[in-house]
């Protein structure tokens, strides 16, 4: 559940507060809670990079969005998370400053390590503020990491010594060996552990599974029962095989960054598996077409559903749904008139569609269908084909739905689902 910007914002500005107090009365103190300040921050944003993870708290509006920042291009280096990156260094500063409040002979030289650190941390702070001014979308908890830069490289310029030269040539000062070693530790841990949820629960059952007698009952981890009917009106988008023996049926929402880094798993699962087929519905995280949500949330989401409402009957839903999880921040009126455009739509036609009321309607219908079998959220996935004519609710994902889907076609006897979850909107 998301929070308000004044409580974002109190937080952020108190953790500040605290660690530059602390810093006036001991600078490795401050130093130790600065760190641990970012090194929370940074944690809670990689594990909101899981498709998974749903939305994160941060995420208030358009323009106050960490979700977009933190689901961006400019959110990972080589494939890895920068948050990851920033918590093994916020660790590094950790370990070395509470090393010297602890034990302060053998960790002189500390401070001109921190400084050098946060200095790169402030400079890299000032690239990712320019990239979120090209997405139009700020982090908060981006920010309040960008004030901690700030406070690591003052920490580290009143604790500095003789410079960098002379610390590398201290043989007797632990300082460096700490934060390396701190740093990788932590580093490698929380990529570790982030490599291994990728897949989630699946990939859990994956190895449950794999070989000799496998663990059927694993496969109950991977779904639940519906909470309710799920009603198709056959005039859902189809990707794969229409003739399939196992659908999938896909709520998603056009703006919701986890939607957009789910698209390529599925469309993966149904390149690999010709015997799957994936419907689409509509479930906009919007009270302007849909009731469940509490207040306007993304605000462009209903717009964009008709939008792809309207090209489905051009026969380009496809098309412009993947330019739309492209350009989540593009989904106004002129960015939807652009992006239909670009896939070839008649664009009178896609005007006086986008107008008639009856365009409206169809995306309520799917958010009325979401809300009986129970979507809470997006996305959200429910497979038909391994438990004969019955629905199951997928708790892993894409990745999930291919295990149940091979191990049904294999002629393996699946558990029954187990009850769903309480949930809340």
């Amino acid at each position: 559940m998301e929070a308000s910007l004044p409580v974002l914002l109190g937080g952020i500005g108190t953790g500040w507060l605290i660690s530059g107090g602390a810093m006036a009365v001991n600078k490795r103190l401050g130093l130790a809670l600065a760190s641990l300040m970012g090194m929370g921050v940074s944690l809670y944003l990689g594990v909101q990079k899981l498709a998974a993870a749903g939305g994160s708290i941060c995420s208030i509006d358009e323009t106050f969005n960490c979700d977009v920042v933190n689901q961006s291009a400019y959110s990972t280096i080589a494939g890895i998370p920068i948050a990851f990156l920033g918590t093994g260094f916020y660790a590094a500063v950790l370990a070395v400053s509470l090393a010297g409040l602890l034990r302060p002979k053998g960790f002189d030289r500390a401070g001109d390590f921190v400084l050098a650190g946060g200095l790169v941390a402030v400079l890299y702070s000032a690239f990712l503020a320019y990239a979120s001014s090209t997405l139009g979308a700020w982090c908060l908890f981006c920010i309040s990491m960008y004030g901690v830069n700030a406070i690591i490289l003052a920490g580290g310029w009143l604790t500095r010594t003789q410079g960098l030269g002379a610390a590398f040539g201290d043989k007797e000062d632990r300082s460096l060996s700490t934060m390396v070693t701190s740093g990788l530790v932590v580093f490698i841990g929380a990529m570790a552990w982030y490599n291994s949820q990728s897949g989630g629960v699946a990939a859990e059952v994956a190895g449950a599974t794999a070989g000799g007698e496998p663990d059927i009952a694993a496969y109950a981890q991977l779904m639940e029962q519906t909470e309710g009917p799920l009603t198709l009106d056959g005039t859902e988008p189809v990707l794969g095989n229409p003739t399939a023996p196992y659908t999938i049926v896909e709520f998603a929402d056009f703006q919701c960054p986890g939607c957009a880094a789910t698209k390529p798993l599925i469309d993966e699962l149904v390149s690999r598996n010709d015997n799957v087929r994936v419907l689409y519905k509509n479930y906009p995280l919007s009270n302007v077409c849909n009731p469940s949500i509490g207040r306007e949330f993304h605000v462009d989401a209903c717009r964009a559903a008709a939008a792809a409402e309207c090209a489905h009957k051009q026969g380009r839903f496809w098309d412009l749904a993947h330019l739309m999880f492209k350009n989540q921040k593009n989904l106004d009126a002129d960015g939807l008139a652009f992006m239909a455009n670009q896939v070839g739509l008649d664009a009178a036609a896609f005007s006086a569609c986008l107008d008639d009321p009856a365009t409206m309607a169809a995306v309520e219908a799917d958010v009325a269908a979401g809300n009986r079998v129970g979507v809470h959220g997006t996305p959200s996935l429910f497979l038909k084909g391994t438990h004969g004519d019955t629905w199951v609710a997928m708790t892993a994902g894409p990745e999930g739905a291919e295990l149940l889907v091979r191990a049904h076609a294999e002629g393996k006897e699946l558990p029954a689902p187990p009850a769903p979850e309480a949930h809340e909107h």
